[in-house]
């Protein structure tokens, strides 16, 4: 006789139910899967996970960037069932031993919004929220005309910059306004101290110009997730105006002539004219990235 029980499905059934289809139906769910494995078995150190009688109920990710010489990353992830106090806190205090071994003592994670009730409360577990970016972007339609979807305001031209990329006026209004960017480190970095970056696209840049002033510049970039608008700028003394929104609209204009299909529009939530600027020409804003951090004491090390 079969040992094998079939029954009705119950309600909560649902995650492992979700588990199971997924691993039948969707492509990235194995994608997910060779990638995790691939980092295990090229950075073994790289990926905790907590078990309970046998049973897999939590992992973490840790990640050391270089360029936060003091930071751990964590990305945390529980089973539903599991989302307590104490598998969290198991799992971040073996990451902490992980951190203070390579003399790393702040510790750093981020949930996206919408996501909260996946985790503890993380403040009460030492973490204080540190800020808020967004994610997002342009998707470009073949059929869409960018071109004409917002009005250049009047007196102003638009003109394309790559001619112009060693005008000395774009790199006086760049000096002029960089202090100015709404910042998020290390997510959304502080503005570069030159326009000479060698990733800028200035073949689907654009200068807002009055005559022979210039006042707005705006360059997306090659980065990690395709292109990034790297610089809009403005000067304060035209800002309201719609100038910045004409000049994204070009830029968005260009990208999607040139066979990019997406500008990732990622920021500040509290870069309030930035956003107005992607709400206007219909960006597609994803929820808010809560950034998380924790100070390690250095006794630390020494528990287990």
């Amino acid at each position: 006789m079969s040992s094998c029980l079939v029954r009705a499905a119950r309600s909560e059934d649902a995650f492992i139910l979700a588990l199971l289809v997924n691993g039948a139906i969707e492509p990235h769910f194995h994608t997910t899967a060779d990638k995790i494995i691939q980092t295990i078995e090229q950075r073994p150190e790289g990926r905790l996970v907590a078990e309970k009688s046998g049973q897999v109920v939590g992992t973490v990710s840790l990640s050391f960037p270089e360029f936060a010489p003091n930071h751990i990353w964590l990305g945390l992830s529980l089973h539903p069932d599991h989302r307590d106090h104490e598998t969290t806190s198991a799992l971040l205090r073996h990451a902490s031993t992980v951190a203070l071994a390579r003399h790393r003592t702040l510790v750093w994670t981020s949930v996206r919004a919408d996501y909260l009730s996946t985790v503890p409360d993380l403040s009460a577990l030492g973490f204080r929220e540190v800020h808020r970016t967004f994610g997002g972007g342009f998707y470009f339609d073949p059929q869409s005309d960018w071109s004409t979807s917002h009005a250049v305001p009047a007196g102003i031209t638009l003109t394309s910059a790559s001619e112009r990329r060693q005008d000395p006026r774009l790199h006086q209004l760049y000096d002029a306004v960089r202090s100015e960017k709404v910042t998020a480190e290390p997510t959304i970095p502080a503005a570069g101290d030159t326009l000479d970056d060698p990733d800028s696209l200035w073949d689907a840049a654009f200068v807002a110009s009055r005559g022979e002033e210039v006042l707005g510049l705006a360059v997306p970039e090659r980065a990690g997730l395709g292109v990034w608008n790297a610089v809009l700028i403005v000067r304060p003394d035209v800002r309201r105006q719609g100038i910045g929104t004409a000049l994204q609209a070009r830029v968005c204009a260009a990208l999607a002539e040139q066979g990019f299909t997406f500008l990732n529009t990622a920021g500040v939530k509290a870069d309030r004219r930035y956003l107005g600027v992607l709400r206007r020409l219909g960006a597609n804003i994803e929820p808010d990235w809560i950034a998380f951090e924790s100070a390690l004491a250095p006794q630390a090390s020494s528990r287990n």
